[in-house]
């Protein structure tokens, strides 16, 4: 009886999106040998769509030629093709002319083919994300149709659809898109394949390739994988984490949206989330990192992103609430979330400038390292900010009730908004308009530390600054702090909306140390002694530069390896000067520099010092020590003629390893100090060097010494387990 219940409802759920949502009923036979497509269409319109227009206007690919199958239906073909030159695929417009009619849904009968081979395509940008793209493809290696490639109409009208989708294909090949597959036969010499989405989706994806499929049945989701070669431990390895992640995403948002979730090996290097599955590359799912990171990462954007769908006139908002909470939460269970909410602020501080800053509703999608820092990094800070004022419970509760409420359809931050505001009863015009609306990010300054003892009680003064050109922020500052023969810290919260302000604390126990916002729960700059020296701190850097070492058996790896980073920070709107140390007198103190090579004559100036010596262990020195010998040795240090700007120190005795190194690196920025081993530059060491003179940090003195500590902070709960 439940299962004939959910039938029925489903059922009636697919006629009511129909009513409502323009519906595509997809016939597709393709031909991989001549990299071809033939589509009958046949389009369901609501005749409410049209808004009593006269006309329905829709886009397709331009190498798609089209005609109508139906005598009554006049479709019109404008002679004037779009020239938008950022979109790699041009387009025909199209014109309907709509017949009256008293009925509510228009039918529309078109059939469509053509050749779909956009090249996969590498430039400066992609290279720095580590991937490649195209906008569409059918050749022998797969099939690759999304959005991006217009093969579906796309209706001025209406950016949502859903749609039946029937592929004909060579007999060996399998199909993926969304919704479910119904049917999956052989007949004749093709294989028959059919998915159906009842549930609008703002675009349609066809993903075809020759893959071993393997799939198990987790509560309502069928899990399954897609590899292109037969592994049935690494499938297995993805359809247990799948069924953990959603098990984890049901409990704290709600149900699963969709009736399947699969992992699909890309033909090339991708990274994509899409409905109900996603598509990475080969060499990426084999990495045993990916199961805990990356890829929990694109299973709950079935939640934010493709079950709730992005307004994006009004900003992109599910990157940052799908990175906080897959890969912040994942590092929130390993109790070093603290760590993950700094690095992010240190990607801020060190990519984004007075320049290439913008507010978190101008954000569409990720480009270059400056937009990541903002679209992605400010915009999950500004999710920790919601939790922190609102605790876990408003904070959980309030996206559960967005989930419910905006499934299937766009939504904005003002959905967000408008959830928390019901939720919290607190009104958040002001708190959103100043973290969505506005760029910038304050700084802070801690300074005119005292203690007096009074009657038993302790009354610590501080004074907080925010030094940022901007106008000033409200926030709400954690203050910490340590005091004497307390295992455990005492925590305030302050709020803090002034240029600069004297606070006083209360403790029972005289206070040893005082720290602001130690576990960086504030979105801010951070000042440079209160983060290590980092690779980000170089490659952000607006305009660096690279000392090439001039007499150097290995000149020309790194001159390749110079002109290619300094191809892709051109492509972020930043430059990197190439110059050789044979024409330069000392390292310049106005900028970030690279120092490539151990025969510079600029290496024996940027040695790591024993003040970091003395923190590493007897390990980390072997590795050291083997890689300045045998490998690559990559490590960042303080400029010595400049302190406000970092020095990057590359340099091998292995130039094969160069060309790795060049795409690596880009994945490293948040380290410190690196090791690599053989021609594949495979990473032996990697680390930060410790914060030693924090600014945001005061130890207390008496009698003219500081005592030693022995609180500590304790990691919150995750918010999810």
């Amino acid at each position: 009886m439940k299962n004939l219940f959910l039938i029925l409802v489903a059922l009636l759920f697919a006629n009511y999106s129909y009513s409502q949502t323009l519906h595509h009923k997809l016939i597709v036979d393709i031909d991989i040998q001549s990299n071809t497509i033939d589509v009958i269409d046949n389009i369901i319109i609501p005749v409410e769509l049209l808004n009593n227009s006269d006309e329905a206007v829709f886009y397709l690919n331009n190498n798609l030629k089209l005609k109508s199958l139906s005598k009554q239906i006049k479709i019109v073909r404008f002679d004037n093709e779009d020239s938008d030159s950022s979109r790699a695929v041009t387009l025909a417009k199209y014109s309907i002319q709509v017949p009256s009619t008293d009925k509510k849904l228009l039918k529309i009968p078109v059939q469509y083919s053509g050749i779909i081979k956009h090249e996969i395509v590498e430039g400066a940008v992609e290279y720095a994300r580590g991937f490649s793209e195209t906008s569409g493809i059918i050749f022998d290696k797969g099939v690759y149709l999304a959005g991006s490639t217009y093969w579906v109409p796309r209706f001025e009208a209406s950016e949502m659809s859903s749609f039946e989708l029937t592929v004909k294909i060579d007999e060996d090949w399998a199909v993926v898109s969304q919704g479910k597959r119904v049917r999956n036969e052989l007949v004749g010499n093709k294989m028959t394949i059919k998915y159906e989405s009842p549930e609008p989706m703002d675009e349609i994806y066809l993903i075809a390739a020759k893959w071993t499929e393997y799939s198990e049945q987790f509560e309502n989701v069928l899990v399954q994988a897609f590899l292109r070669t037969p592994d049935e431990a690494l499938a297995q390895r993805y359809i247990k984490v799948t069924a953990d992640y959603i098990r984890l995403y049901q409990d704290l948002l709600g149900d699963y949206p969709y009736t399947k979730f699969a992992l699909v090996e890309n033909f090339w290097e991708t990274g994509y989330g899409m409905p109900s599955f996603t598509l990475l590359g080969e060499k990426v799912i084999r990495f045993p990192w990916i199961l805990h990171s990356s890829y929990p990462h694109e299973l709950l954007h079935n939640y934010w992103g493709n079950s709730v769908f992005v307004d994006y006139e009004t900003g992109n908002w599910c990157e940052g609430i799908t990175v906080y909470m897959a890969d912040h939460l994942i590092k929130e269970k390993q109790g070093i979330a603290g760590d993950y909410r700094r690095n992010t602020l240190q990607k801020y501080t060190d990519y984004v400038n007075l320049e290439n800053d913008f507010p978190v509703a101008e954000f569409l999608s990720r480009n270059n390292s400056a937009e990541e820092a903002i679209g992605y990094g400010k915009s999950m800070m500004f999710n920790e900010m919601l939790r922190y004022k609102f605790g876990d419970e408003v904070f959980k509760k309030s996206y559960r009730k967005f989930y419910e409420e905006n499934k299937y359809r766009k939504a904005s931050f003002n959905d967000i908004q408008k959830c928390f505001e019901e939720v919290s009863g607190e009104d958040l015009q002001a708190f959103f308009k100043q973290w969505i609306g506005r760029t910038g990010a304050p700084t802070l300054e801690l300074s005119e530390v005292s203690v007096k003892e009074k009657k038993g009680k302790y009354i610590s003064r501080i004074k907080l600054s925010q030094t940022q050109n901007e106008d000033v922020f409200d926030l709400l500052v954690p203050v910490v702090l340590y005091c004497e023969g307390e295992t455990e810290v005492q925590l305030e919260n302050i709020n803090f909306n002034k240029r600069e302000e004297f606070f006083t604390l209360t403790s029972d126990k005289k206070p040893l140390k005082i720290e602001i916002d130690p576990q960086f729960n504030i979105f801010r700059r951070l000042d440079r002694n209160e983060v290590p020296t980092s690779l980000s701190q170089v490659m952000g850097s607006k305009n660096g530069i690279v000392i090439l070492p001039g007499k150097s058996s290995n000149l020309k790896e790194y001159e390749d390896l110079g002109k290619m980073w300094s191809q892709i920070q051109k492509a972020q709107g930043n430059t990197l000067k190439i110059v050789y140390d044979t024409d330069i007198e000392s390292i310049p103190g106005d900028k970030p520099a690279w120092i490539f090579g151990f025969e510079n004559k600029f290496a024996e100036k940027v040695q790591i010092s024993d003040e970091y010596n003395d923190h590493f262990s007897e390990d980390v020195m072997v590795n050291f020590n083997t890689a300045r010998k045998s490998g690559s040795l990559v490590y960042t240090l303080s400029n010595p003629n400049n302190k406000e700007f970092t020095l990057g120190f590359l340099a091998t005795n292995n130039p094969v390893a160069l060309k790795s190194l060049a795409t690596k690196l880009m994945h490293y920025g948040k380290y410190g100090y690196l090791a690599f081993e053989g021609d594949d530059a495979t990473n032996t060491l990697k680390g930060m060097f410790p914060v030693i003179n924090s600014p945001l940090s005061y130890k207390l003195k008496y009698k003219g010494s500081a005592p030693k500590v022995e609180a500590k902070i304790i990691p919150r709960k995750a918010l999810a387990y």
